[in-house]
């Protein structure tokens, strides 16, 4: 019993220790994303925007949104995305089972220790997943800053291509 507590002290004392460095990178790539997202907004402007016709923003959309090393993070999001959804059936399939115990556990006298037991035993495993998902996402958000300016170019040349009504934007919103 005591070794219990020494080692749930010891996890919560890490726990404490790490969520501020947590939070702190957090708020640093949030600032960081903040200001390549204004740097790319400003860049996106270009002279002579107001003077390409609707083939010329087809081709500059074209061409923003063939850059390699996008084509490389969507690739790479594309299977984190995959993974992520991979651990949601896993979770729900989880959900499931501690749902059950729950019900047993209210029924069976004495059962809400098993359920509880239950619980402590899948806090470490919960607690590195969510940990694992914000590293997961801030990585995520440093592999995007970079491509700040191709994304904030694409989103210019489209509502340029709004205003003057492309066709071309008109049939790709119609398929």
């Amino acid at each position: 019993m005591r070794n219990e507590r020494q080692r749930w002290f010891a996890i919560a004392a890490f726990c404490a220790l790490v969520a501020p460095a947590s939070a702190q990178t957090a708020a640093t790539i949030g600032r960081d994303l903040e200001a390549a997202l204004a740097s790319a907004q400003a860049a996106a402007v270009r002279p002579g925007d107001d003077s390409l016709g609707c083939d010329a923003l087809e081709r500059e959309l074209v061409a923003a949104a063939n850059d390699p090393a996008l084509h490389a993070v969507v690739a790479k999001h594309g299977e984190a995305a995959k993974q992520q959804m991979e651990a949601m059936k896993a979770a729900q399939g989880r959900a499931a089972t501690q749902a059950a115990l729950t019900v047993f556990g209210s029924l069976v006298p004495g059962g809400d220790w098993a359920v509880v037991a239950a619980a402590m035993a899948q806090a470490p495993a919960q607690r590195a997943d969510a940990a694992a998902n914000v590293q997961m996402r801030m990585q995520q958000a440093r592999e995007m800053m970079p491509l700040m300016p191709q994304l904030m170019r694409g989103q210019r040349v489209v509502e340029l291509a709004q205003t003057r009504d492309c066709a071309w934007l008109r049939d790709a919103g119609g398929r």
